[in-house]
């Protein structure tokens, strides 16, 4: 090996790449017309340069990217909030609807009934495990309320005030055994009364009893209220039979009535503090 580093071929070889390493080094510093010691400097940091450059792009597109981000938030957060006031505008102009149509029925009744006194009110409560749909009023003592007021929506009677205090009341509708109520027949005139069974007002029905074995009512017919007693006006509709039997001592017939009103769809209503005939 020690031959070979003294011997005239590696003298040979080592100058003609030394040659080589000095004629690229010249055509550098002739290129650039800079001194040598730049030139080569420059070989050095150029590429360095330029991997900072490409940093630097790098960041102004992260910095570009968070800037958009913050944006597209404040844009996101603006049309949210756009859209749940649109949401409550809705709402408003839903329950104004409700009311409206609610008061147009009632200036029906008023017309057809000028003898009825009226208090409007809203459903403020409801209790959800109560099987005869039971709710509280707004309304109370101060506003001249009293237990035993009829509550009607349109002309369907929706039921009674049971209980009373100062700011609010709580009513029983006829699915509550607890409330009987004086009715006919619209088409046959016949009398019967509602008498209101826990077990099929779990199912929403309404057995009215009092009818005759034979009687001529039907499927299909309508119960109103009959005015007797003068606990209820005359002619507010209870509800539709759906079915007709006879009774369990086999003496009359009993009929099964869907009530008119759904009241758990109720939000407005209206309290009857007097009319004529009342008890």
């Amino acid at each position: 090996m020690k031959k070979f580093f003294t011997g005239t071929k590696f003298k040979v070889t080592a100058s003609i790449l030394a040659a080589l390493f000095l004629g690229v080094f010249v055509a550098a510093v002739s290129n650039s017309g800079s001194s040598p010691l730049s030139s080569a400097l420059s070989y050095i940091t150029t590429p360095i340069q330029n991997l900072a450059s490409e940093l630097s792009l790098i960041a102004d597109d992260f910095s570009g990217y968070f800037v958009s981000s913050k944006k597209y938030k404040e844009e996101n957060d603006k049309l949210k909030n756009e859209i749940n006031e649109l949401k409550s505008q809705l709402v408003d102009y839903e329950k104004c609807k409700y009311k409206l149509e609610a008061y147009e029925q009632f200036l029906e009744i008023k017309e057809n009934n000028p003898d009825f006194s009226f208090t409007p009110a809203e459903i403020i409560m409801r209790d959800s495990s109560d099987i005869y749909s039971s709710f509280t009023l707004n309304k109370g003592t101060q506003d001249g309320i009293e237990a035993g007021d009829p509550v009607i929506y349109s002309d369907i009677l929706i039921g009674v005030v049971h209980s009373v205090n100062a700011n609010n009341c709580l009513v029983y509708t006829p699915l509550n055994p607890a409330v009987s109520i004086s009715a006919y027949d619209i088409r046959t005139r016949e009398n019967c009364y509602t008498e209101a069974d826990t077990a099929l007002s779990r199912e929403g029905i309404l057995p009215v009893s009092g009818l005759k074995k034979n009687t001529p009512v039907v499927s299909g017919g309508l119960i109103c209220t009959s005015g007797v007693g003068g606990v209820y006006p005359k002619d507010l509709i209870i509800g539709t039979v759906t079915e007709i039997k006879t009774d369990e001592m086999g003496l009359g017939a009993v009929a099964f009535v869907t009530p008119e009103a759904d009241y758990s769809l109720l939000t407005d209503v209206f309290i009857i503090t007097d009319f004529a005939g009342k008890n």
